[in-house]
């Protein structure tokens, strides 16, 4: 782990909290609640509540660093309105920690879906729907305050890794030498619905408000009071399509246990988003994030096309980009928007499936809540 929670830098939580407490409190457990390369702990106290501490992962330009740990405090400052993530308690951007209100132990989306109980999982997958949309609903007027959170730094890096899941539609030309480098079909026909995508992206107008950008079943808790997200690194002021679309692929850039969803989920998790979202246009909305999702995810078609893959990593990664086409095509039909997109996606998969029958053969599975 880069960054654990080092004796130094507990310490310069627990001055943090004696400052706002007026005592310090006492450390009797430490709970290590991330991952080696998201280190995360909860600190439970002898009196107090207990709090979760985000530490970066590195002090440079890599994932996880410095960057991503302020735009996680503006996020969560930002979307405290909303009442679907944790609230910040202290931010010490020297010491590179930031103290957050626990919200208690619970099960990830992520273990929902791949556990035995088909009702829970369609409710969460329905409530989750729900936060998201709790989250755009309720911060589309909080631009200005996102600004200021973010200006709180100063100048200060808060951009570094900003592009991570929708760099795709700033770096097109990477998938049109791709596509001339193996033999796929032309993607310059798609290049000038790509420029829409960007363009729709840089002027969100009414489909602005804080995005998570990383709505992924890791990142949600399925609490007794409805799901609430976390980890906030990607989060920025900008197109709630990205996220929405991610009900529908659904989570376009998760790969760890790469499954699907019954059409029904996916149609109850639409409408409840929608119950909470009442913009006109959204279906247009949608297919521009999922546009900017797909663009990203075709970057990897150098990597689809080696050789030196496991089997199971060659099915998943060339099967994901083919499945995610399907999806992307049937939200741009029903959006009446992006035709040369789709249809260069549609040649796309079919140029896989001649050239990889493990594109599509076995077919993609449901999560295992859902495959009964």
């Amino acid at each position: 782990m880069h960054h654990p929670l080092t004796y130094e830098r507990r310490d310069a939580v627990l001055d943090g909290l004696a400052r706002m407490w007026g005592h310090r409190p006492v450390v009797v457990d430490a709970q290590q609640v991330g991952h080696e390369w998201a280190p995360v702990t909860r600190l439970v106290f002898e009196h107090d509540e207990p709090v979760i501490v985000k530490t970066r992962r590195v002090d440079g330009v890599g994932h996880g660093g410095p960057a991503y740990l302020r735009r996680e405090v503006a996020g969560l400052r930002t979307a405290e309105v909303s009442g679907v993530a944790a609230r910040v308690l202290l931010a010490d951007d020297q010491a590179g920690v930031v103290v957050q209100s626990d919200l208690g132990r619970w099960p990830t989306l992520e273990t929902v879906l791949l556990g035995d109980d088909p009702d829970r999982a369609a409710a969460a997958m329905v409530d989750f729907a729900r936060t998201i949309g709790r989250l755009h609903a309720s911060t589309r007027d909080r631009r200005t305050d996102h600004e200021l959170a973010l200006a709180e730094f100063g100048s200060a890096d808060v951009t570094t890794g900003e592009e991570a899941g929708t760099g795709g539609i700033d770096r097109w030309g990477v998938v049109e030498t791709a596509c001339a480098d193996l033999g796929l079909p032309d993607a310059r026909s798609a290049r000038d619905d790509i420029a829409f995508v960007r363009r729709q992206f840089d002027e969100p107008g009414p489909y602005a408000a804080l995005a998570h950008h990383d709505i992924n079943p890791t990142n949600a808790l399925v609490t007794d009071h409805g799901v609430r997200l976390v980890d906030f690194e990607g989060a920025r002021f900008g197109h709630i399509g990205f996220d929405v679309s991610f009900l529908h692929y659904p989570f376009p850039h998760y790969s760890a246990h790469w499954s699907t969803l019954p059409e029904a989920i996916i149609r109850a998790a639409d409408d409840a988003y929608r119950g909470i979202v009442t913009l006109d246009g959204l279906d247009e909305a949608i297919a521009v994030g999922a546009a900017a999702a797909l663009a990203s995810r075709v970057l990897r078609l150098p990597l689809v096309a080696r050789d030196d893959q496991s089997a199971h990593d060659s099915w998943r990664r060339r099967g994901q980009i083919v499945q995610q086409i399907g999806v992307f095509g049937w939200l741009a039909e029903r959006a009446g928007i992006l035709p040369e997109l789709a249809r260069w996606s549609r040649e796309l998969a079919a140029a896989m499936t001649a050239r990889w029958p493990d594109a599509t053969n076995p077919p993609p599975r449901l999560f295992p809540a859902f495959d009964r």
